[in-house]
C-alpha cells in the first residue's frame, strides 16, 4: 500500500512535517505551540525573549519519537503568540483589531485572557503591541499561517483514517509548573506533573485516555485529567469518536525538562524524553490492538 506520508512537506518557517519512518500505523501527533522562528514581519514592542516566554520550548524533539513509532509529526515554526494554531478563526480579540472585523466571532474565554487568536499580552500583563492591528494583518497571518498548518493536520488525519479506518490524533503541548495571569486556573496554583485532555470525555475512546494515564502513572508522573487543560481547536475542532477520529491533547510540567527562566534543558530532559518514546510505544501497541 502507498505510504500517504513518504515525503514531508515543510513550509519555510511556518510549518514541517516529519513522515513515518516504520511501519504505518494509524496515529499523527503534532506540536502548535514549540517554534521559535520569529517572522520578519512581527512588529511589537517586546523583546525577543518575552515573545518565546509562551512556547512550548522542545516538545517538538520531545515527541520526536513518533516517526519511528510509525506516526508523522507535524510542528509549527513560529511563536504561538505570533498566531495560536490551537485557537479557532472565530477566537479574535477585538481589542487589538483597528477598526471593524469583517468576520464571525465568539464570546472566547481565551481571548478574554489576551490569549486568543492574537495575543494580547506577551506574558503577564504585558501588552505585546504599542497599537492596534489592521484586519490585513491579521487576515494575512491567517492565511499564511493558521490555514496550512490546519489544512495540513486535517490531510494528515484524513489520509490516516482513510487508510486504517480510525485515527488517533495526539496533539502535544508543555505547561509552566504554576498558574499565572494568563491561564484557565488561578495564579499560583500547582500543577501536576502531566494533564491529559480529552474535551471533558467528547474527543476519544476512555480505553485510550485509561491508558495513556495510567502508563504516565506507572513512570511516576502525576496526572490529571482535564484540569486545568480539557484541550481546545485542534483536539475539538477534527475529533469524532462516533466516526472512529480520536484526540487527545499531552501537557508536560516544564518543571520536568528545562529551567523556565533560561529556557535551557534541565538534567530531566533525558529521562522524560525515553519516557514519552516508551509511552508512544504504549499508544503503538493499543492502537494496533484496538477492535475499534
Amino acid at each position: 500500500m502507498t505510504d500517504h506520508f513518504a515525503k514531508p512537506l515543510d513550509i519555510e518557517g511556518v510549518l514541517s512535517i516529519i513522515p513515518a519512518s516504520a511501519p504505518g500505523i494509524p496515529m499523527v501527533f503534532d506540536s502548535p505551540h514549540s517554534g521559535l522562528t520569529i517572522p520578519d514581519d512581527f512588529e511589537r514592542v517586546v523583546s525577543d525573549d518575552m515573545v518565546l516566554q509562551a512556547s512550548d520550548t522542545y516538545v517538538d524533539d520531545l515527541f520526536s519519537f513518533a516517526p519511528s513509532i510509525g506516526a508523522p509529526l507535524l510542528s509549527a515554526q513560529f511563536p504561538r503568540s505570533f498566531l495560536d494554531l490551537n485557537r479557532s478563526l472565530e477566537d479574535v480579540d477585538l481589542d487589538l483589531v483597528e477598526g471593524l472585523w469583517p468576520h464571525p466571532v465568539r464570546d472566547s474565554a481565551s481571548a478574554r485572557r489576551g490569549m486568543g487568536l492574537v495575543w494580547r499580552y506577551a506574558w503577564g500583563d504585558q501588552p505585546m503591541y504599542g497599537r492596534k492591528l489592521t484586519v490585513k494583518e491579521l487576515e494575512h497571518r491567517i492565511d499564511t499561517y493558521w490555514r496550512p498548518y490546519h489544512r495540513e493536520l486535517v490531510r494528515l488525519l484524513d489520509s490516516t483514517h482513510e487508510r486504517f479506518g480510525k485515527v488517533y490524533h495526539v496533539n502535544c503541548h508543555s505547561m509552566p509548573a504554576i498558574g499565572h495571569a494568563l491561564s484557565p486556573d488561578p495564579a499560583g496554583t500547582v500543577r501536576k506533573d502531566m494533564v491529559i485532555g480529552d474535551y471533558d470525555g467528547a474527543s476519544a475512546e476512555p480505553e485510550l485516555v485509561r491508558m495513556v494515564c495510567e502508563t504516565l502513572k506507572s513512570f511516576g508522573y502525576s496526572v490529571s485529567l482535564n484540569v486545568p487543560f480539557r484541550g481546545a481547536e485542534l483536539v475539538s475542532a477534527y475529533s469524532a469518536p462516533e466516526n472512529n477520529r480520536h484526540s487527545i491533547q499531552i501537557e508536560i510540567n516544564r518543571k520536568l525538562y528545562m529551567d523556565e527562566t533560561t529556557r535551557r534543558k534541565s538534567s530531566g530532559y533525558s529521562e522524560l524524553k525515553e519516557n514519552l518514546a516508551r509511552l508512544g510505544e504504549a499508544c503503538r501497541d493499543f492502537v494496533q490492538s484496538s477492535k475499534i
